[in-house]
């Protein structure tokens, strides 16, 4: 009876999903197909449920939604808990939260695009394009590139100006103080995270391509990627009757619901994207290299290189054994002893969001929740630890077997 409810386990687990919150088979996905995933497939996501919800429920985050991507297959697409503490409105597929920081990526690889279609170059001046950009070391400043300000590494200190675009400030006015900073390192080399100077690309690409870049955005990601619910201003969701409202904890350490406000939206490209946990879904394909239509191969293993030394081993929390990590073009690509992973975090506004790929294994993960506990630090390189343990026990003939009766888990041989 116990490997009858196993088998039988594999074969609804996909009908459980829909059931909870989740419509695993998104008509916005397109080519998904549940008759390829294997049985093991499915014991490794049944058994990250079951963590994840357990985990999920002593956090106390009242809304999640997850999304695990592996070749060009939507293996796992699920939401979690509701809306608002203390209502009864779902969290689904198509729910939308605010991503924070993951918009740098989207950032890197648009500019990727409007380098592949020749707008932009890498090695372009900003100072060529944005003549009042200046620093007090003006020879710095002249050489500064786009490359230098997406990858953090312009040389200048870490949030520079960051108050004045939480403040709503527009690019005119932010630009031009930048000629009163100092520099404390060499462009190229010296690391420093940034959300002002990084929203900086949008005005660049305005002036070079003479369209604003959240159309460009729409334009070259969002439609093409089938991102049905994604936006980028704080109009689009603020309308939505399907939104995780953002939560905070008070001093009682309850879980309370906070108002969404309109920071980063007039920096979109540093922290403005809202979006549904199958649109992400769909951005994992397109990272994980299914997308050529889209991006060349050649762009994507520019953007994920390890272009500049993050020195902050402190920044990965929770992860364990971190070898070294660097930043690419919007992205962070953090080294493990045996394993290379291409990872970044988002918090905004209450909400928190992580996502993570490993290439070599063409595997994804994103997650997105309705507040910002600490705990969210732990479940991404958990999730890559498991599944590295679940991969070494499938190649020595080590099985894991889910038992959904008796919900014990158990490794045979």
């Amino acid at each position: 009876m116990r490997k009858m409810s196993s088998l039988l386990f594999l074969v609804l687990f996909p009908v459980f999903s829909i059931l909870n919150n989740t419509n695993i088979i998104d008509s916005a996905l397109a080519d998904v197909s549940e008759a390829t995933t294997s049985a093991d497939d499915w014991e490794f996501i049944a058994q990250f449920e079951e963590d994840f919800q357990r985990k999920l429920k002593i956090s106390g985050c009242p809304g999640a939604a997850v999304a695990i991507v592996k070749n060009d297959q939507v293996l796992y697409l699920k939401g979690f808990g509701v809306q608002k503490n203390g209502h009864n409105d779902l969290v689904d597929t198509e729910t939308l939260f605010r991503v924070g920081s993951l918009s740098k990526g989207f950032a890197g690889l648009l500019t990727s695009q409007l380098v592949e279609d020749g707008y932009l170059n890498w090695d372009d001046k900003v100072k060529d394009i944005l003549p009042e950009f200046d620093l007090k070391d003006h020879a710095q400043a002249n050489r500064i590139t786009i490359q230098h300000l997406l990858s953090h590494s312009t040389g200048i200190q870490r949030h520079a100006y960051t108050d004045l675009t939480e403040r709503g400030l527009k690019f005119e006015r932010i630009i031009p103080s930048f000629s009163k900073l100092n520099v404390y390192g060499k462009e190229g080399e010296y690391y420093a995270y940034q959300n002002t100077a990084f929203s900086f690309i949008e005005e660049i690409i305005k002036r070079k391509t003479g369209k604003e870049y959240n159309e460009w955005l729409r334009e070259k990601i969002f439609k093409p990627a089938r991102m049905e619910q994604a936006s980028m201003d704080y109009k689009s969701i603020k309308k939505s009757d399907n939104v995780a409202l953002p939560h905070v904890f008070d001093r009682r350490h309850r879980c309370v619901s906070t108002r969404l406000n309109k920071k980063y939206y007039n920096a979109v490209s540093a922290g403005g994207v809202n979006a549904s946990i199958s649109d992400m879904a769909n951005w994992l394909r397109v990272l994980l290299g299914n997308r050529q239509d889209m991006v060349k191969q050649s762009s994507l293993d520019f953007i994920f290189s390890p272009l500049v030394k993050n020195p902050q081993q402190h920044s990965f929390y929770g992860w364990g054994g971190v070898k070294s990590n660097y930043y690419g073009i919007g992205w962070r690509v953090v080294n493990w002893p045996d394993h290379s992973l291409v990872f970044h975090s988002g918090s905004v506004n209450g909400y928190h969001s992580d996502i993570a790929i490993d290439r070599k294994n063409k595997i994804g993960i994103c997650i997105l929740y309705s507040t910002n506990d600490r705990y969210a630090d732990l479940v991404i390189p958990d999730f890559f630890r498991d599944y590295y343990q679940h991969q070494k026990d499938l190649k020595s003939g080590k099985k894991l077997i889910v038992d959904c009766q008796d919900k014990e888990n158990k490794v045979i041989s």
